[in-house]
């Protein structure tokens, strides 16, 4: 099967709706010595995914916490998205598995079948009579009948789940009822849901059969935890040892804490989580999301250890996972339209599916390299002397080396992109590295700028970076913007979010100056902030001088702020909005330290990592 594209976007706990709908329901209530690492796990960053066949145990590294106890990172994640605990390992994804080696898992769609689902994902009344294709309502039922359809009907037991329960006699509407006549449902509220199919193999049909956007009715009130109890109810009365079991969460967001905020959807989802069962948070909305959802389902997601990069932006609590204080970046699969709908639920089957290639959309990895002045040295911080390629220089080898990978191939694989800071202001301000070295020339370009990405992430990417960049002619700038840099990356990644696909930044800096000349915004800071939208960074340290200068510690910061750092879990800490070193002293580099010739082996590495957790389909 192939794998679609997808794309997050924002939420709460939404403001006025008449049972879940807008009009207002009134019942309603040190330098070390560097030494190209042969695998990440080995020195230094590990986001592994948990893409295990189906009815197997992931296992961490010491120090992780258990999935039960749900005290850190360490938890098993969501397969084929993210990873345990950085620096844990785990079968490699994206491998056939059948036959012994797994299970079909269960995995319960659970549709919301709330009033407010008769708008438009922008929030409009759909005008497209008599089949309102355009209504939320339409387009998930075309979506999950899409998902469930044949073949994919035979690698994972789908089952299906309507909430709240139709109690018939004409309390619920149809949609045309309720969009031509503003038709009120008058069903009780917050009832529980109903599991009109259970999961079974082959079910795309009868699912099929049993949905219709036309005839299939609409109820009143939001009860998503008694919807997600009802779901836990089916699993618990049809476990099977061996068997995986999956809740996939589709709604718009809409109204649950306004109508019925009881019992909490968090703690049902959490409960889930502490019975083994994932649950994927499809927020279909686009109006909800304005009004407040984002949180919301971003702590559901966390919940159901789900969210884009798990753990990164999720904190444990004493009951569960939740999402960090102030996320406003949709770490749940969110969609907007009907084809970021039908992509998000396709990226669910690609991770679950049982005796197929378990497959992901390209993830997409953002060079951010440094060009400032300090880097028209040698790695071990001489002047270069092998004019005039100057190949010696970090400048020179930084280049040559993401060239190299970017052009070996790998590029049909994973979006490459890149991204050069301090922004070239143009005008001559910026010098090349032979006035540089040769001293003939200053450069005058203002302090701190932000970043210019020169290729933005795409497949196919290897000859335009070539094309982008040349050691000679590309030129260098004064001062050290880190934060900014990643600032830059931070805003273009999330404002290209894919729901489904995974996103990463791979800072390659000599760490040189960054506090002396651009301390702010704090490269920590920010790191922290792109962990919370699910994106790691990967930080290698390409210098030896400078790491003798105060680097290490900086670094290490970073990595470990990235979700990347080596031993993830016994190495760094939670501190207020992400993670730093636990020992901020170490000179024991907990990033990947490249030196003189390394660097093109050890951006290899990083790639291969990557794509060990997904196999793009």
């Amino acid at each position: 099967m192939t794998s679609r594209l997808c794309r997050p976007a924002a939420l709460l706990a939404l403001l006025a709706a008449c049972g879940d709908d807008g009009n207002r329901d009134t019942a309603a209530t040190g330098n070390q010595p560097s030494t190209a690492p042969t695998s990440l796990t080995e020195a230094t960053t590990g986001p592994t995914t948990g893409d295990l066949p189906t009815g197997t145990t992931q296992t961490t590294d010491s120090g992780a916490a258990s999935e039960a106890s749900a005290t850190g990172p360490g938890t098993t994640d969501a397969p084929g998205t993210t990873t345990d605990a950085p620096g844990t390992t785990t079968d490699v994804p994206g491998t056939t598995t059948g036959g012994d080696d797994c299970l079909p898992p269960d995995a319960l769609i659970l549709l919301d079948r709330t009033q407010s689902m008769h708008r438009t994902p922008d929030g409009q009344t759909p005008v497209d009579a008599p089949a309102y294709a355009s209504s939320k309502w339409s387009l998930a039922i075309g979506a999950i009948e899409s998902l469930t359809a044949a073949p994919q009907d035979d690698t994972v037991r789908f089952g299906l789940e309507l909430w709240p329960r139709d109690p018939g006699g004409g309390a619920c509407v149809t949609l045309a009822e309720r969009i031509e006549q503003n038709k009120t449902a008058t069903n009780p509220h917050c009832e529980a849901g109903e599991v009109v199919l259970p999961s079974a193999l082959g079910n795309g049909a009868a699912i099929a059969s049993t949905l219709d956007p036309t005839t299939t009715l609409l109820c009143n009130t939001t009860p998503t935890g008694a919807a997600l109890i009802t779901a836990g109810e089916h699993f618990a009365a049809n476990k099977e040892p061996g068997r995986e079991q999956y809740a996939i969460l589709v709604t718009d967001g809409a109204d649950w804490d306004l109508s019925c905020p009881d019992p909490s959807p968090l703690t049902a989802v959490q409960d889930l989580a502490e019975q083994g069962i994932k649950t994927f948070i499809v927020g279909f909305n686009g109006e909800e999301a304005q009004l407040g959802a984002t949180a919301y389902l971003n702590d559901l997601a966390c919940a159901g250890r789900t969210a884009k990069g798990f753990p990164g932006p999720c904190v444990p609590t004493a009951d569960g996972f939740v999402a960090v204080d102030g996320a406003n970046i949709p770490v749940y699969l969110q969609a907007d339209d009907a084809v970021d709908l039908e992509a998000a639920l396709q990226s669910v089957a690609g991770q679950l599916c049982c005796g197929c290639e378990k497959t992901c959309d390209a993830p997409e990895v953002l060079f951010a390299l440094d060009r400032t002045l300090s880097m028209h040295r040698t790695p071990d911080g001489e002047t270069p002397v092998d004019a005039p390629a100057y190949a010696s220089s970090k400048w020179s080898q930084a280049i040559g080396a993401i060239e190299q990978v970017v052009g070996g191939g790998l590029d049909t694989d994973l979006r490459f992109g890149l991204e050069l800071w301090p922004r070239d202001p143009g005008g001559g301000q910026c010098i090349t590295l032979a006035e540089r070295i040769l001293d003939t020339k200053q450069a005058t370009n203002p302090a701190c700028q932000d970043a210019e990405i020169l290729v933005p992430p795409a497949l196919a990417s290897g000859a335009a970076i070539a094309d982008a960049v040349d050691p000679l002619t590309t030129l260098i700038c004064t001062t050290t913007p880190t934060g900014t840099a990643l600032e830059t990356a931070s805003t273009w990644l999330v404002d290209h979010a894919v729901p489904g696909r995974q996103q990463y930044v791979v800072l390659v800096t000599d760490g040189a100056d960054w506090d002396l000349s651009c301390p702010d915004p704090s490269p920590l800071l920010v790191t922290q902030k792109l962990a919370a939208a699910g994106i790691r960074t990967y930080v290698v340290g390409f210098f030896g001088a400078e790491a003798q200068a105060g680097a290490v510690q900086f670094l290490n910061d970073v990595a470990c702020a990235g979700q990347t750092a080596k031993d993830f879990d016994i190495n760094c800490k939670q501190m207020g909005s992400g993670y730093q070193a636990q020992d901020p002293n170490s000179l024991v580099p907990l990033y990947l330290q490249a030196g003189n010739g390394e660097l093109p082996q050890t951006l290899t590495t990083v790639a291969d990592e990557i794509l060990q957790f997904c196999i793009p389909g």
